[in-house]
């Protein structure tokens, strides 16, 4: 894959920088991530990293408003939180550059920690919860199924949370130990792209930053999933209109050597209308109406999934079983190295549609930096194609293995 040209610099207080010029753009994109996400969080107080994704927006210890100075230069901005971490971005004129670095490096130091604009994103927050996780159909659906398959690692939540009840006993003492514990320099990646000239940009980056202490933070060490010695299952009924099968096992971590295979076998398995799961269960046996299988891509140990909507009147233990059975007996064909070849340029493919736009550029960038280092995935390519048909062979039994398989019957009340 063609690599993405970049600098990289290390302030004195632990700030990550990164530089990707692109002189053909006159815009800027100008990304932080923060290495802290859900799964830094405690079992009893869970969504709070969301939170304060929100309460980030409401004032700094010099800047009343935020929104108000990037509107005023046309710029765009938002943020996301994942499990493994939370990602600002702002896209702007280039000339505008110091804005951006002014407003990012004044909540980086400090927040106003406003008791009123708490009160307001917790509201906020709660009723996207009740929005998109309790009263929407399959809302809950991955709470039930992260449960499920975690039982030790933070993972087992969704950066929503747990539970409203979490996010409405936050007070601002968390908050500010939240923040004072991860929301520091040395804790964070910045990364500048677009039309910028390197040396003013570190000299700016040297002016607005270099000043904020950073926070001195020890290695986090997340307790290991163990992989279950038996089957687990779970059923739940909700008002939904149809049920769902999902059936899940614990796959190595992004990191690992084999990651980039197992996530060719999902392609292989459940991705598109020539998969082998839609081709044998779908278009031949008629037992699901659709079905897919996908992976999570986490930081730590991952799960792989299948999930299925069984056709009307196929009782979902059924299909469940048919499913199991398929699974088991499972032997790849003649087509096998067509298909691992067309997996392959689809991930190739994949992999060169997120560089096209700046902003892709300036957020692979950042998030590879926080996972480990850019320098890794320069060889994404080449990992996902030196993949063998004869290491799918020896994974696919290992990964499909019936005794430690997760599955979840989402029912349909009756």
């Amino acid at each position: 894959m063609k690599q993405l040209p970049f600098e990289r610099f290390v302030l004195k207080n632990g700030l990550k920088l990164i530089i990707h010029r692109d002189t053909t753009t006159p815009l800027v994109a100008c990304n932080v991530v923060y290495k802290v996400g859900s799964k830094d969080e405690v079992p009893d107080h869970t969504g709070i990293a969301h939170l304060f994704e929100h309460f980030m927006f409401c004032g700094s210890k010099n800047i009343e408003n935020y929104d108000l100075h990037l509107q005023k230069i046309g710029a765009t901005n938002n943020a996301y939180t994942i499990q493994d971490l939370t990602h600002y971005y702002i896209i702007l004129p280039a000339n505008n550059l110091e804005t951006a670095l002014w407003l990012e490096s004044d909540r980086m130091l400090e927040l106003s920690f406003d008791e009123e604009q708490l009160n307001i994103q917790k509201h906020v927050v709660i009723e996207e919860f009740k929005e998109h996780y309790i009263n929407r159909p399959f809302g809950n659906l991955w709470h039930y199924f992260n449960s499920l398959i975690y039982r030790e690692h933070p993972y087992q939540w969704l950066p929503i949370g747990k539970d409203i009840k979490h996010i409405e006993t936050v007070d601002m003492a968390m908050m500010k130990s939240f923040f004072y514990r991860f929301y520091r320099p040395d804790n964070a990646v910045l990364t500048i792209a677009g039309n910028v000239d390197t040396d003013k940009t570190v000299a700016l980056v040297e002016k607005w930053f270099a000043d904020i202490p950073a926070g001195g933070h020890a290695p986090r060490m997340y307790p290991e999933e163990p992989l279950p010695a038996s089957p687990k299952t779970l059923t739940v009924r909700e008002t939904v209109p149809y049920p769902v099968l999902l059936k899940g096992w614990l796959m190595p971590a992004r990191l690992h050597p084999d990651f980039h295979a197992f996530d060719l076998l999902s392609d292989l398995f459940g991705n598109g209308k020539s998969a082998y799961l839609h081709r044998e269960l779908v278009e031949k046996k008629q037992v699901f109406s659709s079905i897919s299988a996908m992976i999570s891509a986490t930081f730590d140990m991952g799960y792989w999934v299948i999930a299925g909507t069984p056709v009307q009147n196929m009782p979902i233990e059924k299909a469940n079983e048919i499913l199991s059975q398929y699974l088991y007996h499972f032997q790849y064909d003649n087509h096998l190295a067509h298909d691992l070849q067309k997996v392959k340029n689809r991930a190739e493919t994949l992999l060169l549609t997120n560089i096209i736009k700046l902003e892709d550029r300036a957020s692979t960038l950042s998030v590879e930096e926080a996972l480990s280092k850019i320098e890794d995935y320069e060889h994404e390519k080449e990992h996902y194609f030196a993949v063998t048909e004869t290491r799918l062979k020896e994974l696919t039994p290992l990964l499909l293995d019936e005794q430690k398989c997760h599955t979840l019957f989402y029912k349909s009340e009756p």
